[in-house]
């Protein structure tokens, strides 16, 4: 499956790398039934038993990750470098979900017994979250410091060109005087 933050892309295909249906669904968790279904009646069709292959399962692909392995499904993480790989060894002139989905199923067909099972720990996630959120606010407060900074300068070089006269730290605006914090 090609997993992304609005939508999943998913290719089945067979033991000769025959794709057999494209699903796409939306990324949430009342979606992942509907894929769930679709790929049980072809499985039973066949009769064979599903595995899915997610393309970075811990990304934008972890919620059904999480609800493919409750429901008890195998689960693979497929390296995103795996697919890369397998997508640049066919000429194609557009990129596009579908065959980056089938490029993902043909990595879990051919290396199958190689790749991990998909893991998702919630410890890992949660430290990844808080990680990313502290991330954010670090930068929003250089940004507000900066701005801050910007309009500080500002304002001292309007004084400055200005009839405003400035004795240390005190600035006597049209004769009244103004303190400013000490820094």
């Amino acid at each position: 499956m090609d997993l992304h933050k609005e939508t999943h892309t998913a290719v089945m295909v067979n033991c000769w790398n025959e794709k057999l249906d494209v699903i796409v669904i939306e990324n949430k968790p009342s979606e992942f039934n509907k894929l769930a279904k679709r790929v049980n009646k072809m499985a039973v069709k066949l009769g064979l038993s599903p595995i899915y292959g997610l393309e970075n399962a811990y990304g934008y692909g972890r919620s059904l990750a999480v609800w493919l392995i409750e429901k008890g499904y195998t689960v693979k993480d497929v390296n995103p470098s795996l697919a890369y790989d397998q997508r640049k060894s066919a000429p194609m002139m557009k990129k596009n979900d579908e065959h980056d989905a089938y490029c993902v199923a043909t990595v879990l067909i051919n290396q199958l017994h190689t790749l991990p099972d998909a893991k998702p720990e919630d410890n890992h996630w949660t430290l990844s979250q808080l990680v990313n959120r502290r991330d954010t606010l670090v930068k929003d407060g250089i940004r507000l410091k900066n701005a801050l900074h910007d309009r500080y300068r500002l304002l001292t070089q309007a004084t400055k060109n200005s009839s405003v006269k400035s004795t240390g730290k005190r600035h006597y605006t049209f004769g009244k005087p103004i303190r400013h914090p000490v820094t």
